[in-house]
């Protein structure tokens, strides 16, 4: 006594499921039509220079740009002087070196100078 389940029926007439399919179908191409033209017309525009936002990032990257390299310039224009005093430090000591009204060695700075320990130059350290 098993019982016979009923087919369900959502529409009477075949017809009217074929239009109905053909509807929806319709919708959904639509939409993806939309999609489509809508991201051909994103990389046509991005193709197209007439159609950007004037760039005003660009301004500011190139006011950066020029920012860094006058610091990179002045570094490098300090870097050459030091190198140049340490040039002219290590060729003539004796010319940096002067005497005083009593005859004691002055440094051009005006301090005594420094007490060479064993007669060997400083070794020179960096860090960095």
């Amino acid at each position: 006594m098993a019982r016979k389940s009923k087919r369900k029926v959502f529409v009477e007439d075949k017809d009217a499921a074929i239009d109905l399919a053909r509807s929806v179908s319709d919708v959904v191409e639509g939409k993806a039509d939309a999609k489509i033209k809508m991201h051909h017309s994103k990389e046509s525009a991005g193709a197209n220079p007439a159609h950007q936002r004037p760039s005003s990032s660009s301004k500011s990257r190139a006011r950066l740009e020029r920012a860094k390299a006058a610091v990179a310039a002045q570094a490098a224009r300090a870097k050459r002087e030091k190198a140049k005093s340490r040039k002219r430090a290590r060729k003539s000591p004796d010319q940096s070196r002067q005497t005083d009204s009593a005859g004691a060695i002055m440094t051009a700075s005006g301090g005594s100078p420094p007490e060479d320990v064993g007669g060997k130059p400083r070794k020179r350290v960096t860090f960095g």
